[in-house]
């Protein structure tokens, strides 16, 4: 606990406030900064914790090498217009 309470919080801290700057220029639609990250947390760390389960929903042709390109592909696009301000 004291790492994730010393060292994580500092790093997510100043990355919070890199993100805020980010809204503030008008470069990403405003949210909350902190769970923001724990999305891109945990929909990249769901391809880890559940590769068996992922190859297998995916099947032969998409579970095979190139299924984390297509995740990255996925996972920008969705975070990327997800975010992007709206005028």
């Amino acid at each position: 606990m004291p790492l994730i309470a010393g060292e994580l919080k500092t790093l997510v801290d100043e990355k919070v406030l890199v993100i805020l700057g980010w809204m503030k220029a008008g470069k990403i639609a405003r949210t909350d900064p902190h769970h923001l990250i724990f999305s891109i947390w945990a929909t990249t760390q769901h391809y880890a914790d559940f590769d068996v389960q992922v190859r297998a929903v995916l099947g032969p042709d998409k579970g095979a090498a190139g299924r984390y390109e297509d995740a990255a592909r996925f996972l920008e696009q969705l975070f990327m217009d997800g975010l992007r301000p709206k005028d």
